[in-house]
């Protein structure tokens, strides 16, 4: 009897150790806002004067985003619109909504490239544009004559 009870708690143990340790092996997300802020700082005196898209312009800028909850957000997009450089940094609270937000970002590039963007300029780079996953934060990087270097720095957190 001795036996079991001592196997038993030995295996409660084991298992809530078990449990514990389940975690740990989850990458958290890199800090979004610090990405943004060293980037932007890199570019030097070639900084483009941004603005944050606040949350009462979200749906104007990005329709149905404001629909999904977030654990970071970083939505800064050029104060001129002849600047085709925009940078929305968001890390999904749910993973099940990933492909959902990657497809509203990819929707505000398609509707810069097909009308939204009135330079042949801004339209073209808007065309260079691109849509980022890694894990649960999707972003959108149109960083202009900087866009290789944006986007490298992007997949960089995640190395």
């Amino acid at each position: 009897m001795m036996k079991k009870v001592v196997s038993i708690v030995l295996a409660l143990i084991l298992a809530l150790g078990l449990v514990a340790c389940g975690g740990s092996d989850a990458k958290e997300a890199p800090d979004l806002q610090a990405y943004y802020d060293d980037f932007m700082a890199s570019l030097g005196e070639n900084v483009p004067m941004m603005m944050e898209v606040s949350d009462d312009l979200v749906e104007n800028v990005y329709p149905g985003l404001s629909s999904y909850t977030f654990n970071q957000k970083v939505l800064q997009t050029a104060a001129i619109s002849a600047v085709a450089f925009e940078i929305a940094l968001v890390e999904v609270a749910d993973e099940a909504d990933v492909e959902a937000v990657k497809g509203i970002f990819q929707s505000r590039i398609d509707s810069q490239v097909e009308g939204g963007a009135m330079y042949p300029a801004t339209v073209e780079a808007w065309q260079n544009a691109e849509v980022l996953v890694n894990g649960n934060v999707v972003a959108l990087i149109a960083a202009g004559e900087d866009q290789t270097a944006a986007v490298d720095a992007f997949n960089a957190l995640f190395q």
